[in-house]
This record gives structure tokens, C-alpha cells and sequence, in this order.
């Protein structure tokens, strides 16, 4: 019993260097790639690597979680999707239908041909959209759920943003929201508060849960928004 709570503190120490290291390794190469909506990726190819490593897990956990409220049939949309880590595992794990939306169009590509190797097989892939989560490019009342991971603190206007989500979404439909928890990587000065709805936004009240990741540590938190 020792040697296994020694061998998780050890796992969960190498976690959380991994977690330091991506969230330094992302603030510096988003550095000077400001736009209007936020900050785009320096290396998209480094990105998509790391996001492999390090998210892997957490994705898999994420589209279960997602997977288990979704309705049949029900139209899902990925705000931030990077290079597609888990709209990709909410179609082809899952069986959903999903639209990936990023600020950055050499993330968009990027996705599309992860997508595009992931279904080489045939079946289903996700579509994935250029667009600012403060404009989205949807009709009102498009989607049953929004999915965003680890993208709110890149926004540049959050209150925006939850506005938006708000009017894509149909009525009674749900936005999940993980992102790192306040305070626990003090260098990543854009990790906020939990977030709650603006009163532009018909968003209801947030629900915040400590969420596992990485390994057996709560580094991160599932923020949950209800349309009335």
C-alpha cells in the first residue's frame, strides 16, 4: 500500500510538471499572437502534440461525461476545438454529431485532417468552422450542447462569449465548461473566477466541479450552464 500511494504521488507530481510545462509552453508561444477574440497558438504542430500526450485521458473522460447528457440526436457544438482532440472522440467514440469551431484557421486545418485520418475508415466526422466565440457563425437556437476545454481563459471577452453560447443554444439545452481552477497555476494570469452568466446572456446559473486531471490530481473544474 506504500509503494502505491508513493507511486501515486510520483504520477501525480509528473502530472503536474506536464500540466506546468504545456500551460508555460502555451502562454509563451500565444505571446504576440493577440487578435481580435483572443490568442491563437504559435506552433500548432507542437500543440497538436502536446494536446496528445497530456489530454488523451482527459478527453476520453470529457466525451463520456458529455456523451451521457447529450440527447439522441442532438446537435453538439466544441467551442476552442484545437486540433480536434475531442470532437474527434465525441464522433467516432460516441456516435455524436459535432461541429468544431476555433479562432485559429490553422487550427481549423489542422482538425480537418486529424478528422480526416480518424475516418479514413469510413463513418461520420466532425465539421469544423473558423469563428470567434463572441460572433459565432450559427442560426439562434442551432445546438443541444456546447463543449469548450481549457479555451474561456484565451477569450478576450468572456461575458461575450457565454452571450453567444447563449443564443446558439435551444431551450433547456446545456454549456459545459472545463478550464484550469483559479489560482493553480498562478503565472496564467487569464485563468479567471468561475464564471457566471452575464445579464446579456440566457444563461443560468453556473454549477463548478472539481474535475480529476491530471492523474489523481484536481487541477482543473467542469462549469455548467443551463438555458432557461
Amino acid at each position: 500500500m506504500a509503494r502505491l500511494g508513493a507511486g501515486r504521488i510520483v504520477l501525480g507530481a509528473l502530472g503536474a510538471i506536464g500540466v506546468v510545462a504545456l500551460v508555460r509552453r502555451t502562454r509563451r508561444v500565444a505571446t504576440g499572437r493577440s487578435v481580435a477574440g483572443g490568442m491563437l497558438m504559435g506552433d500548432v504542430g507542437g500543440y497538436d502534440v502536446a494536446s496528445r500526450l497530456l489530454f488523451g485521458s482527459l478527453f476520453r473522460g470529457i466525451a463520456a461525461d458529455v456523451a451521457a447528457i447529450a440527447p439522441p440526436g442532438g446537435q453538439v457544438l466544441e467551442v476552442g476545438c484545437g486540433p480536434g482532440g475531442l470532437s474527434i472522440e465525441l464522433v467516432r467514440g460516441h456516435g455524436l454529431e459535432v461541429t468544431g469551431l476555433d479562432l485559429d484557421p490553422r487550427m481549423i486545418e489542422r482538425a480537418a485532417a486529424n478528422a480526416d485520418r480518424a475516418s479514413a475508415g469510413g463513418g461520420f466526422r466532425p465539421d469544423f468552422v473558423v469563428g470567434d466565440v463572441a460572433a459565432l457563425p450559427f442560426a439562434a437556437a442551432s445546438f443541444d450542447l456546447v463543449v469548450s476545454t481549457f479555451s474561456m481563459h484565451h477569450w478576450a471577452d468572456r461575458a461575450a462569449g457565454l452571450a453567444e453560447i447563449g443564443r446558439v443554444l435551444r431551450p433547456g439545452g446545456r454549456a459545459l465548461i472545463w478550464d484550469l481552477k483559479p489560482g493553480t497555476v498562478p503565472f496564467h494570469a487569464r485563468t479567471h473566477e468561475p464564471a457566471h452568466g452575464s445579464s446579456d446572456s440566457p444563461l443560468g446559473t453556473a454549477t463548478v466541479t472539481p474535475w480529476r486531471w491530471p492523474f489523481h490530481l484536481t487541477l482543473a473544474q467542469r462549469i455548467e450552464f443551463t438555458r432557461a
